[in-house]
């Protein structure tokens, strides 16, 4: 019932508020105005995969995806039907995974860093082989500016939910329970260690952050919010809010919390439900 419920409040606060907020407080631009969108329903995920939280490429043709806190530490292969192809068990706690990331060799990141009441010391990604699934790595890390555990209501910006890897880094992007929400953009080496994470730029959003992905073009990223996506293209090929930003409305994707780029004009995006969603955009220049 709670969960019919935030569903119909996400799709009900993006259908009369959209982007407004967004495009008032963070100068967003309407995805639209620049491009042909299409959002589609594309695929149900098996029952057998429950609470799809983060998303990585298999192959060409397969996916991978991992569930939220509470359940089993399994990697589920499946394909764009919502297929289950394959179960993989993993010697890891899973506290709270809440995302995945990936990186050229196919080495997969999982991101044990959900952190809802903003108590945790024990933030960590672990990183896991392309082969055979073998665990690698663990990378442990904390946050600078938080010195309260948790702190005041108003400052409870340390939950954490979307990252994604480009360049030897990790990329983290902070999910907001205050009321007015910001992410945090930090950096973490992609490799073992443990680390103390200066916030590097901050911007004002109406939907909490729940994914992030890297586009194949090593240039543009997209952040996944509740009803909205955001979409960043800088100028230059580092990740930063600078440049044109844009969001896209929705609507009833519901709690989405993965988002993979296909291609440099589609992304996947699932929810905790199992649905499949495709965002394709082409250009109109």
């Amino acid at each position: 019932m709670l969960i019919k419920l935030f569903t119909l409040y996400v799709y009900l606060q993006t259908a009369v508020c959209g982007c407004v907020s967004d495009r008032r407080n963070s100068d967003f631009e309407r995805l639209r105005k620049d491009y042909k969108v299409k959002v589609q329903r594309i695929g149900h995920l098996d029952t057998r995969i429950k609470e799809s939280s983060g998303l990585a490429r298999a192959s060409d043709s397969t996916y991978w995806t991992h569930p939220d806190s509470g359940l089993p530490a399994e990697l589920y292969l499946f394909d764009l039907s919502g297929e289950l192809l394959q179960t993989v068990p993993l010697p890891l706690p899973n506290r709270d995974w809440e995302d995945l990331a990936q990186d050229n060799q196919g080495n997969l990141y999982i991101g044990d860093f959900g952190n809802n009441a903003n108590t945790r010391h024990d933030l960590r990604v672990f990183k896991v082989g392309q082969e055979a699934r073998n665990v690698q790595d663990t990378i442990r890390f904390r946050f600078a500016d938080q010195s309260e555990f948790p702190p005041a209501t108003q400052q409870r910006h340390y939950d954490l939910e979307a990252f994604f890897y480009r360049s030897d880094s990790l990329y983290l992007f902070s999910k907001s329970r205050a009321r007015k929400r910001i992410t945090r953009r930090y950096s973490l080496p992609a490799t073992s260690g443990n680390y103390t994470l200066q916030p590097q730029e901050e911007l004002r959003v109406q939907s909490a952050i729940t994914a992030a992905d890297g586009a194949p073009d090593g240039k543009a990223f997209a952040l996944l919010g509740y009803g909205r996506l955001y979409l960043f293209e800088p100028e230059q090929q580092a990740v930063t809010f600078s440049g044109k930003r844009y969001c896209l409305p929705l609507g009833r994707t519901g709690q989405a919390e993965g988002v993979l780029y296909l291609s440099d004009t589609q992304l996947l995006i699932s929810n905790e439900k199992g649905r499949l969603y495709l965002v394709s955009f082409v250009s109109k220049k």
